[in-house]
């Protein structure tokens, strides 16, 4: 799984976004852009937010317990079960 630097990142560039163009519809600069997408800097909740609306995506918290059926359903698999909890891949030899 991606880290949250590497999502913003790759969102950005499937929205066809520059740095320096998604700096200005943040009124921040390319260099921040860089700095978060390259996980130099820790952006602020808030800076998330901004970020990820902006790129058409929402920051949720879910039940660490819920987050393999939720990272089940985003990633389209449908293979996976959505209830698998994760237990039964530790239990697998």
């Amino acid at each position: 799984m991606e880290t949250l630097p590497e999502q913003l990142h790759s969102l950005r560039k499937a929205k066809h976004l520059t740095q320096q163009e998604l700096g200005e519809r943040l009124g921040w600069s390319q260099g921040r852009v860089s700095a978060i997408e390259n996980g130099r800097i820790e952006p602020r909740l808030n800076s998330v937010m901004q970020m990820s609306r902006l790129l058409d995506h929402e920051v949720i918290l879910v039940p660490r317990a819920l987050l393999p059926a939720v990272q089940s359903m985003i990633s389209g698999k449908e293979d996976q079960p959505l209830w698998s909890t994760g237990e039964e891949q530790e239990n697998t030899p």
